[in-house]
């Protein structure tokens, strides 16, 4: 018989479950991770369960994706599961899974909302997803229940904004927690790492420009591509795009061919940290023209490397990264490129950046979120009645 991942950790205190997924993304694991790590390092007298609900029997949940499909499993397998979860506090690390409100005390219940793209940025689905309209909708009932929860932690001031325009939350009822950087990044430079790297992709001194991310169209990879053509033949500059992450879709790999990139572009793939970290600190800018986004992870952690970037105004972006990082409109070629080789051509613009950038990293850290989600946990507790 099936049954759930339930590890849990018994100190003496609070109780507080973190409700994880089957099918969450690389950076939803990371900050369910993060999280749970965090109360066990930081707040000892927490006590710490994780809960995830068994895999459906001879599903391929690795080849499903997070399309139609993957919002149907959750939908229907998931709530028969997750009244398993006993703790003081339940905490759904991903607004994905609001839904299950319905079947946990939702007056004992904190949700992370991490961006609301699918309602900001609806070409987001109707490019990515085989059934726009059901993908649209399960996200939907996700929306309509996130109201419910006793609190809603937002990663961004912009992503609180939408969530009270898009939903029926209250203004306080969302609590804006910043993400933190891990260590990893802010670690020194490996230095027989970086001139490896560079060995192998910076060929004839060319520069390395990077990008991180997945391939869908909020993520603007056709003005990365346009941005790296413009960079080679208009400025002089011998420039290399070192793409992690996703690999191309076919549009963007018949755009690659028709601005005859195929020798200017290298895909890395999904990479594991060390080798995430290493990239970073190998190129020589980040490039990040984002239409939308909730938080965005990879340029604050390029700052925390030393590594410069540019990005774009999209609101999260220019709240988060502040004045450390040079931010233009994201589909303006034109200007992302000017900024790029300012960074490449004028070695006090970089050092500034860089300076700007390491500065900005500091300012999120992993143990002021947790504090912060306590605080959240120990209101919940206290106004809620003794158990779930």
């Amino acid at each position: 018989m099936d049954t759930a991942t339930y590890t849990i950790t018994r100190n003496a205190g609070m109780d507080v479950c973190i409700v994880r997924g089957l099918l969450d993304s690389p950076s939803i694991v990371q900050y369910a991770d993060r999280i749970a790590d965090g109360l066990r390092a930081y707040r000892p007298h927490i006590h710490v369960s994780e809960f995830r609900p068994p895999s459906p029997s001879g599903l391929p949940l690795g080849r499903i994706g997070r399309g139609a499909a993957a919002q149907v499993i959750r939908h229907g397998w998931y709530p028969k599961h997750v009244k398993r979860v006993d703790a003081d506090v339940a905490h759904i690390t991903d607004h994905v899974h609001a839904y299950l409100l319905r079947r946990l005390p939702a007056r004992r219940t904190v949700v992370t909302c991490h961006d609301l793209t699918t309602f900001v940025y609806p070409e987001n689905i109707t490019e990515t997803s085989l059934f726009p309209a059901l993908t649209r909708s399960v996200f939907k009932r996700s929306l309509n229940a996130l109201h419910h929860a006793a609190c809603v932690v937002a990663v961004s001031e912009n992503t609180k904004r939408d969530i009270l325009a898009y939903s029926r939350c209250t203004p306080d009822q969302v609590r804006v927690i910043y993400h933190g950087i891990d260590h990893d990044f802010t670690d020194s430079a490996d230095s027989l790492r970086v001139s490896d790297f560079r060995r192998r992709h910076a060929r004839e001194g060319a520069r390395l420009l990077l990008h991180v991310g997945l391939n869908t169209p909020y993520k603007n990879v056709e003005t990365v591509l346009r941005v790296v053509h413009m960079l080679n033949t208009q400025t002089g500059a011998q420039v290399r795009l070192v793409k992690v992450g996703q690999d191309f879709t076919p549009a963007q790999a018949k755009l690659i061919h028709d601005l005859q990139l195929a020798e200017k572009v290298v895909h890395l793939g999904r990479l594991d940290r060390a080798e995430l970290v290493a990239a970073y600190q190998s190129c020589d800018a980040l490039l990040f023209p984002s239409i939308y986004e909730g938080f965005g992870w990879p340029p604050l952690e390029a700052m925390a490397c030393g590594l410069p970037v540019v990005a774009s105004t999209a609101p999260a972006l220019s709240e988060i990264l502040g004045d450390a990082a040079i931010l233009r409109e994201a589909r303006d070629v034109g200007g992302l490129a000017a900024s790029i080789h300012s960074l490449f051509s004028n070695e006090n613009t970089r050092r500034d950046f860089i300076s700007k950038g390491l500065k900005r990293a500091r300012s999120f850290s992993w143990q002021r979120s947790i504090s912060q989600l306590v605080q959240v946990y120990e209101e919940v507790a206290k106004l809620a009645p003794a158990h779930l």
